[in-house]
């Protein structure tokens, strides 16, 4: 549930991804990805928390929501010696482990679990902060809603720019210098990275080898527990453009340039090595079938000997150990 704090940003990701392999900038893909999917007809849709809905006294509670049936609650709560909240990270996590039923619950719904869960947890005077930082993250919800009428579409570098600065100081003035580090700290650094990298690689007056070792030095900036989470999600974002480009008849030079801007010239040359490992790997797999299959064809053979013969050529062509591997790709054949 921790990937739950990184989901704004990680969506982020992607689309400046798509945004970076598009001629002018907007795709078709970016556009739906900033946009909120239609609900199925039948769907229970829950409204975006709004001031008013989030403020009314609390809902009901039904049974426990589907999706959190048989999972561990995610974050944790501690006090000081004084019983005083120690503001960290994990209190987003348990808020946004609650939040992430809306939908299968109303948002009132899901804030009254939290708020009945705290008070099964913690003492005073910690309770009565822990339900302070509650209401400021519910008013942080309502007010970032209303923040997405003015940025309906992420379509440019400026208006992501605009959006983020939009968004920091909103968080600025709803909590404390504390809090809002520990919540959003993470977040922020990555968004900047994403932005310092955007423009890397925008600027026309940069040749790609500098592009790509500017970026690889901002990566190499981040903290270590960022590029563990950064670092899969990239390769992912990149195996979903590389397939891109080849149905579109993408040469190497044009996969080189994609891996080069997202994951730098390191993890290029990995990339192309194991490319290249693959090719032969390939190369040596399609020999040997084909002398195999004129061992098979050929007439006047006992089918011992074919199989003996069959043996011999694949101790010639692999290792020991690739030979499993090899007679598991011609069993049907």
């Amino acid at each position: 549930m921790k990937a739950l704090v990184y989901i704004p940003f990680l969506a982020s990701t992607l689309l400046l991804g798509w945004y970076l392999i598009s001629p002018d900038g907007v795709t078709p893909q970016a556009e739906s990805l900033v946009r909120a999917p239609a609900a199925p007809a039948d769907a229970q849709v829950s409204p975006l928390p709004t001031r008013s809905t989030v403020s009314a006294p609390s809902a009901a509670v039904t049974a426990e929501p589907p999706s959190l049936r048989g999972t561990d609650i995610d974050g944790t709560l501690e006090t000081d010696t004084q019983g005083n909240l120690v503001i960290t990270g994990q209190i987003r996590n348990l808020f946004d482990y609650f939040f992430s039923t809306v939908g299968e619950v109303s948002f009132g719904e899901a804030a009254h679990r939290i708020r009945a869960y705290l008070a099964t947890r913690l003492p005073e005077p910690a309770l009565a902060q822990a339900e302070a930082l509650l209401q400021n993250y519910i008013d942080y919800k309502a007010a970032v809603a209303e923040l997405e009428n003015e940025f309906p579409v992420i379509a440019d570098l400026d208006a992501i720019q605009r959006r983020e600065e939009a968004v920091q100081r909103l968080r600025a003035s709803l909590f404390s210098r504390e809090a809002h580090a520990a919540f959003f700290a993470s977040e922020e650094v990555y968004n900047s990275f994403t932005m310092e990298r955007m423009a890397i690689l925008r600027d026309e007056t940069l040749a790609e080898d500098e592009k790509s070792r500017l970026i690889e030095a901002l990566r190499q900036e981040l903290p270590d527990d960022m590029q563990d989470l950064l670092v899969p999600q990239l390769h992912q974002t990149l195996s979903a453009q590389t397939a891109a480009l080849q149905a579109e008849g993408a040469g190497p030079g044009e996969v080189r340039r994609l891996r080069m801007s997202l994951v730098g010239p390191e993890a290029t040359g990995r990339l192309e090595s194991l490319d290249h490992q693959r090719q032969q790997w390939q190369q040596r797999l399609d020999n040997f079938a084909s002398e195999r299959r004129a061992i098979l064809d050929y007439p006047g053979l006992a089918d011992s000997d074919k199989q003996a013969a069959i043996r011999d050529l694949m101790s010639q062509h692999f290792e020991p150990n690739e030979q499993t591997r090899v007679a598991s790709l011609m069993v049907d054949d």
